[in-house]
């Protein structure tokens, strides 16, 4: 048996008082005895590396539980309808009834219904909630106000996390940090409504469409002016050094979704496009008219402080090592 404990991906919640083990049928028993499921788990790889933490709690009805563990196979028979958020590591990758399934941490989550469930997985850390589906078409229809809401529940759905500027992977995860405050009491947290919430955040990636359709265009109107305000503040910082939560601040976006809306503008993250956006001004300082500035100064100048990735990058963008543009400018003034 190995001396050292593996390492494990962070729980959603429960890390205090979360239960570890070694043991594959422990983790078997544990996800029986809270959610009825008949499960069977296999290592992959060195059997006696394995291991796992969990946490539960139930919180008027609705069974939560947060898993990491090491790799492993999984094969799973459930008469109630599940959700899983991927937390940590490696994605969700199953098939559900026979269907092929995959989910990524901070882009997607899964509803499996009823049936068998066959994966593989990683290094990871889950988040799943027992749901009644019941209770799932009730809050549907008080969400649309309808008397009735048709929702597929017999196949695997695979739903966006954000949606219309909806941040629902932040919602959940909020949602946990609140079960956590409340100790894992569910009787506290059903006080503060937080069964709502998971069954709320989860019909409005279901329905997003019909939630938030006819406000999408202009919900990206407004993010388009939010991100056009962090690009201006770039723009006149160039020169500084510029964090994530610089932008938060100036943008009022959170980290995540300024990832998302620099994805969606530019098909970058906010640090690449920072990052092109001083080599372009380097490249302008080293070309303009009369510019007396070295390849180090104009490296510095806008934050690139080892010289040898500085280049490097400038090639990958430019063609060109910045020493041949500075040659280049110097060569047209004769």
């Amino acid at each position: 048996m190995p001396t050292q404990t593996p390492q494990l991906r962070r729980l959603a919640f429960g890390n205090r008082g979360k239960v570890h083990s070694r043991s594959l049928v422990r983790m078997q028993s544990q996800v029986q005895s809270m959610f009825g499921w008949s499960a069977e788990y296999d290592a992959i790889g060195d059997a006696s590396a394995f291991a796992t933490q969990q946490s539960f709690s139930l919180v008027n009805g609705l069974k939560l539980s947060c898993m990491s563990h090491t790799p492993i196979r999984t094969r799973v028979e459930t008469d109630e309808v599940s959700f899983f958020l991927p937390i940590d590591g490696g994605p969700i990758e199953s098939t559900v009834n026979g269907l092929p399934v995959r989910c990524e941490v901070g882009a997607n989550a899964l509803l499996a219904p009823e049936g068998e469930r066959i994966g593989e997985g990683s290094h990871r850390s889950l988040l799943v909630a027992g749901l009644d589906k019941r209770r799932l078409a009730q809050t549907a229809r008080a969400m649309l106000n309808l008397d009735e809401v048709k929702l597929d529940l017999g196949s695997p759905t695979i739903v966006p996390l954000n949606a219309a500027g909806v941040d629902f992977d932040l919602i959940l995860r909020s949602a946990c940090n609140i079960l956590d405050a409340c100790g894992l009491s569910g009787e506290a947290a059903t006080k503060l409504g937080l069964d709502e919430t998971f069954y709320r955040a989860i019909c409005g990636m279901l329905l997003r469409d019909r939630l938030f359709g006819e406000s999408e265009s202009r919900a990206l109107e407004i993010e388009g002016k939010w991100v056009e305000r962090a690009c201006d503040y770039v723009m006149a910082n160039l020169s500084r050094r510029i964090t994530l939560t610089d932008l938060e601040l100036v943008s009022g976006l959170s980290a995540r979704s300024l990832q998302y809306a620099f994805q969606r503008q530019f098909g970058c993250s906010p640090v690449t496009w920072i990052r092109n956006e001083r080599l372009n001004a380097a490249r302008d300082l080293l070309s303009a008219p009369g510019a007396e500035t070295n390849v180090t100064t104009a490296a510095l100048t806008f934050g690139f402080s080892n010289l040898g990735s500085f280049s490097r990058l400038y090639r990958e963008k430019f063609g060109e090592y910045p020493a041949a543009t500075r040659a280049a400018s110097r060569a047209k003034r004769g």
